[in-house]
C-alpha cells in the first residue's frame, strides 16, 4: 500500500512550473488534473473488480493489487483513457483548431 502522506506535495525545484496568465488559472488547472488522474486510478480499479467478478472471484485488495492486466484489458483501458483525455481537454482541442484553420475555412 502506498504511503500518501510521504508523497512530494509540490512540484521539485526552485519554481512551480506556469502555464496560463494567472496563477488561479493554473491552481484550477493543477487541481482539476490532479482529480482526473484519480478518477482514471480509480477507473482501472472498478474495472478490476468487475473482471475479478466477472471471472468469478471475490474481489479482494489483494487480487486487485496484485492484478496483471490481460493485453485486452490494457488496450480496452487505453481506450477508455484516450476518451477521457479527449472529453477533458476538448476545450483546449477546439481552441487550437480554431487558431489554426485560415481565414475563410469552413467550421
Amino acid at each position: 500500500m502506498t504511503d500518501f502522506a510521504s508523497r512530494p506535495r509540490k512540484a521539485l525545484g526552485p519554481d512551480r512550473p506556469v502555464y496560463f496568465r494567472t496563477d488561479d488559472v493554473d491552481r484550477v488547472m493543477s487541481v482539476v488534473l490532479a482529480l482526473a488522474s484519480e478518477v482514471a486510478a480509480l477507473r482501472d480499479r472498478l474495472d478490476a473488480h468487475e473482471r475479478a467478478a466477472d471471472a468469478g472471484k471475490l474481489p479482494t485488495t489483494e487480487i486487485i493489487e496484485s492484478e496483471t492486466p490481460s493485453p485486452a484489458t490494457i488496450a480496452a483501458r487505453e481506450t477508455w483513457r484516450d476518451a477521457y483525455i479527449r472529453r477533458l481537454f476538448r476545450v483546449f482541442s477546439e481552441d487550437v483548431e480554431a487558431l489554426s484553420r485560415q481565414p475563410g475555412d469552413p467550421e
